[in-house]
């Protein structure tokens, strides 16, 4: 299984108990998906993943689309087979780049309440 993505919080950290409020995905990613214990349920992560593109920016759209087709050929995979793990992956790849570019949001954000009045925000 495909690790988590550089700089989103591991699954154990404290962080997640607020930012799960509006980060979901990424919550889902963390909680769930990376878990390889979790029964997976598709469909489930496909009514899912539909409802949170219906609040997704319009530039990450194509990705939440990709991550939704990743699914469904997830769902037509056995998963007993080799095949599986590398389907999986495909699937993680959409939702991995769309919550390194909401961690980028959410960290220029941050820093963006963090400067001074008259400082510049980058």
């Amino acid at each position: 299984m495909k690790g988590l993505p550089p700089g989103l919080p591991p699954a154990h950290s404290r962080t997640w108990h607020d930012r799960r409020r509006w980060d979901q995905l990424g919550y889902l990613r963390v909680r769930s998906l990376a878990n390889p214990h979790w029964s997976r349920d598709v469909p489930w992560s496909i009514t899912w993943l539909r409802r949170e593109r219906s609040t997704a920016l319009p530039a990450d759209r194509d990705l939440d689309d990709g991550a939704t087709a990743a699914a469904q050929s997830y769902a037509r995979t056995p998963q007993q087979s080799p095949e599986a793990e590398r389907t999986s992956d495909r699937l993680l790849e959409p939702v991995d780049e769309l919550l390194t570019r909401r961690q980028t949001r959410h960290l220029d954000a941050v820093r963006g309440e963090r400067a001074e009045p008259d400082e510049p925000r980058t």
